[in-house]
């Protein structure tokens, strides 16, 4: 089938059976491929089983509200793009205005049709930026930004690895502690992206070992839930920067070249105090 042509797969979530029924037939008739979830649990668990194109979420249900499950979408998969349901004229006035990465909102009752059109011009812009994540870089001339991102979270890792290749960073990933720490035996690296939770290893642990056998490399501690606690302990352990998942890329983008100009200014200034004392040990 030619991808353009292709049917745009839909996760509608509701905890109102009748509602699920009549949409998700009501979308099917317009073209589109529906799976239904009626809790925000069985939402999470079909999204991480099934490649969907967009995710259509009611903002009340019993077990995990619409927001809930929105920000662990968003944290898991953030190319991936949620519309929100809800039955009143409003929401919270914070998601009003920032939209914190929301695709669209949407008030019941729902004409399908508005629904139907909605779900496709935000696949659509969706798409075309994952389009414009794929063009080459354009040519720099600069030295590069060597970064591992270490995450659990595959489809994170990739996503995150596209956006900040863009911005011509040279970007490795690894999976776990384990493997972060194998890849910087193995290559010159300037900063360190660091998810805190993590199985097996965990990021506070990665961190001590990086600053014990890799002391110039900048650390940036990315979590999915800020903590004061952990974050003053990060710092003390000697990570340089503590942000929130999921990060905004310019933000990233832009601390990681902040980082890497502190490190090379570092090494500059290691390098002067080095021939400065060769000078005073052998003078002409």
């Amino acid at each position: 089938m030619n991808e353009n042509n292709k049917k745009n797969r839909v996760l509608l979530v509701d905890d109102e059976e009748d509602f699920l029924t009549a949409s998700s037939q009501a979308l099917q008739r317009r073209g589109l491929e529906v799976d239904v979830a009626p809790n925000g649990v069985t939402a999470l668990e079909m999204a991480d089983e099934q490649q969907y194109d967009v995710i259509v979420l009611d903002v009340k249900m019993p077990d995990i509200d619409g927001i809930e499950v929105f920000r662990i979408i968003r944290r898991k998969y953030p190319n991936l793009p949620v519309i929100l349901l809800t039955g009143h004229s409003s929401i919270d006035d914070a998601f009003q205005t920032s939209k914190d990465g929301i695709a669209d909102y949407l008030s019941k009752p729902i004409d399908m049709d508005d629904m139907a059109a909605r779900i496709g011009e935000v696949v659509l812009k969706f798409k075309q930026r994952e389009s414009e994540d794929h063009e080459p870089p354009p040519p720099d001339s600069s030295v590069p930004v060597r970064v591992i991102l270490i995450d659990d979270e595959v489809r994170f890792l990739d996503s995150m690895k596209r956006v900040l290749e863009r911005r011509n960073l040279d970007v490795d990933t690894a999976e776990s502690g384990e493997q972060g720490l194998t890849l910087l035996k193995e290559k010159l690296v300037d900063v360190v992206v660091l998810d805190i939770k993590m199985p097996g290893l965990g990021g506070l642990e990665v961190l001590r070992r990086i600053k014990t056998y890799y002391p110039s490399v900048q650390v940036i501690m990315l979590t999915g839930h800020p903590s004061y606690v952990t974050a003053m302990e990060a710092i003390k352990q000697g990570a340089h920067e503590y942000l929130e998942k999921p990060p905004d890329i310019e933000k990233l983008a832009t601390t990681i070249r902040r980082l890497f100009e502190h490190r090379q200014s570092q090494i500059e200034q290691q390098q002067a105090e080095l021939v400065k004392d060769i000078r005073r040990r052998y003078p002409d």
